[in-house]
């Protein structure tokens, strides 16, 4: 077992080397493999991981100052301190967490043209939303200098399937990262179907009175509450009906299958109301507490308004 002791003599290791990469990256310059700072147990879950995170994070935080670009890929934080020179990055996936100094130009650039190039389905039938380089951006005005070469696009899946896993992604993500990154904020969006533009729904994961948890909630003003409609939400996957007629479900973030549970639901009612596709859905209000601009790349459908690329 790791004592308290040796959680906070790596989280300092884990600072002065950030420090070190920043303000006198030398060598460590655009080394081939990023350096490990926190290596997660076999078999570690999400909250574990985060837990084990943040006196790192924190400790970088408190030696560096705040990060210019909040962010994470499908597995693990995707952090950067941004100079007009280099790009200190604190990325990982399941297994460790690792930091690395790029020079700032040719590494916004590799990343724009991943991001370009991305195939979103893998020769297997699988969807690719895990190679993206990072799933969601945010940015809340943090010192430094953004790269001119951001990707801020849209990324749709092709099918529902792929659909559904990009959205579990991204909960889990935004489970394990923003509690860390973004500290009692929640963060959420709307999701409507083209086909039914009038009935949105509110996907999110939030700091509760209970405790941190992962909840969707759809406004059904406009059909009669019957016992067959009913049924029918809960069919879905919806479990409770409030007074104002909107269905909801919240789940622990705990619960390991909680953000498959959600994107299964999501997906289940666009395709009851009326959608074919992924391209024939859109993420409104895209937000974490109101604060900065989110950017989700790895969302699998389209956004509004619709993030540019900054060249």
């Amino acid at each position: 077992m790791t004592s308290t002791g040796e959680h906070e003599q790596a989280a300092q290791d884990a600072s002065a080397l950030a420090y070190r990469m920043f303000t006198d990256p030398g060598s460590l310059l655009n080394r081939s493999a990023p350096t490990p700072v926190l290596l997660h147990g076999p078999g570690a879950g999400l909250v574990q991981r985060r837990e084990a995170l943040r006196p790192v994070y924190e400790a970088i935080v408190a030696r560096l100052g705040a990060p210019t670009l909040l962010g994470a890929s499908a597995y693990g934080p995707s952090v950067r301190w941004c100079t007009q020179r280099w790009i200190v990055l604190l990325s990982g996936d399941h297994r460790q967490v690792a930091l690395s100094v790029h020079d700032a130009d040719s590494f916004a650039e590799r990343e724009w043209w991943a991001f370009d190039g991305a195939s979103l389905r893998r020769e297997d039938g699988s969807h690719g939303f895990a190679d993206l380089p990072y799933l969601w951006q945010l940015e809340r005005g943090g010192p430094g200098i953004t790269p001119g070469w951001t990707f801020n696009g849209q990324c749709v899946a092709s099918t529902w399937d792929h659909a559904r896993g990009a959205l579990e992604l991204m909960l889990a993500s935004w489970a394990e990262q923003m509690p860390i990154q973004a500290l009692g904020d929640w963060v959420s969006c709307q999701v409507r179907a083209h086909r039914d533009w009038d009935r949105p729904m509110i996907v999110s994961f939030t700091p509760g009175d209970r405790g941190r948890e992962f909840s969707a909630i759809i406004y059904d003003q406009d059909h009669e509450q019957t016992s067959q409609r009913a049924a029918e939400m809960r069919d879905r996957g919806w479990r409770e009906l409030d007074t104002h007629r909107r269905w909801s479900i919240e789940l622990p973030e705990t619960d390991p299958h909680a953000p498959a549970e959600i994107a299964r639901l999501v997906i289940a009612d666009l395709r009851a109301r009326g959608a074919t596709c992924p391209a024939e859905v859109t993420a409104w209000d895209i937000s974490a507490g109101d604060h900065g601009d989110l950017w989700v790349p790895g969302l699998g459908v389209q956004t509004h308004p619709a993030r540019g690329e900054h060249y």
